[in-house]
């Protein structure tokens, strides 16, 4: 008899039977709700599309497709006439998962959901918070995003 997985044998001898206990944890599969961070690919007209790159709560990366949407009625509670006015390629988001199958979508409603580090569209260098503009040590260049409530102190442990 072979096992499915590696693991420990395990035998329970009152209840007669015997199993595999994994030495491994299972691989991440995204659910409704969980919350994630999120890397900006592409921006277009109606929805933003981003590489889902962890997961609250989980240490080991996500299995399976990472590709997620975020369509423009999803990005805000007000009217967002273009995703690159609150976006830009290259920032790291944080959103919640609001459908997993056929594809990932997600949203950003939430104050504490956004954008939690940007980077400048001129130099590529990590955009500070001032007041509501964000501001590039680097070159000076002032932009404007969709901040997460804590824009700059994120933790990947504590989403």
């Amino acid at each position: 008899i072979r096992a499915a997985r590696v693991g420990r044998y395990v035998v329970d001898e009152k209840n007669r039977n015997a199993m595999v206990k994994p030495v491994t944890s299972i691989p991440i599969l995204l659910k409704k709700g969980d919350t994630v961070l999120a890397e900006v690919r592409f921006i277009r007209s109606s929805m933003v599309i981003a590489d889902v790159i962890h997961v609250k709560g989980e240490s080991r990366r996500i299995s399976g497709d990472t590709n997620g949407t975020l369509r423009v009625s999803e990005i805000s509670q007000s009217y967002v006439k273009d995703p690159a006015y609150e976006f830009s390629s290259g920032d790291i988001i944080r959103a919640r998962v609001t459908q997993v199958n056929p594809n990932i979508q997600l949203e950003t409603k939430d104050s504490n959901l956004g954008v939690i580090k940007g980077l400048c569209t001129k130099c590529r260098h990590t955009l500070i918070k001032k007041d509501n503009i964000l501001e590039c040590e680097n070159c000076g260049n002032k932009e404007r995003r969709r901040t997460a409530i804590d824009y700059g102190n994120y933790d990947l442990n504590n989403l």
